[in-house]
């Protein structure tokens, strides 16, 4: 899952619900998240963020839409998957976060950004062959 590998104007997107064209601002972050649907709860990465929604993705996770909550951090937002791609989901928020929550993440995200998949591929290898090191 690549966060921030092509966009919304690439073809092969599945819209969910109409959201209509960007109007906020996106920071560009890679952070931990839970995304929670009907379908269950998820441990997602947070790759970007605006006022009014969010791209997050999960490789291989396939979502047919509907209402969600995401939570990164100390934060917490309720809105609608409005899209998905290859892993990757649009989430429109129900209501605009403040434009503080944004400059916040923008901070956690100097602090404690997640490597990118290359490098927690290679350390869940390291993880699994010490693993069976000590077996």
């Amino acid at each position: 899952m690549a966060c921030h590998a092509g966009g919304m104007s690439r073809l092969g997107i599945q819209l969910i619900a109409g959201t209509g064209k960007r109007r906020h601002a996106r920071l560009r972050v890679r952070l931990p998240a839970k995304l929670i649907t009907l379908d269950g709860e998820f441990r997602v990465v947070l790759c970007d963020l605006s006022t009014g929604g969010a791209r997050v993705g999960k490789p291989g996770l396939f979502l047919a839409g509907g209402e969600a909550v995401l939570l990164w951090d100390r934060f917490e937002v309720f809105g609608t998957l409005a899209w998905c791609r290859s892993g990757l989901f649009g989430v429109h928020f129900e209501a605009p976060i403040a434009k503080e929550w944004v400059m916040a993440t923008r901070e956690l995200d100097s602090a404690t950004r997640l490597p990118d998949d290359d490098e927690l591929n290679r350390q869940a290898a390291r993880e699994w062959i010490v693993g069976q090191a000590r077996v």
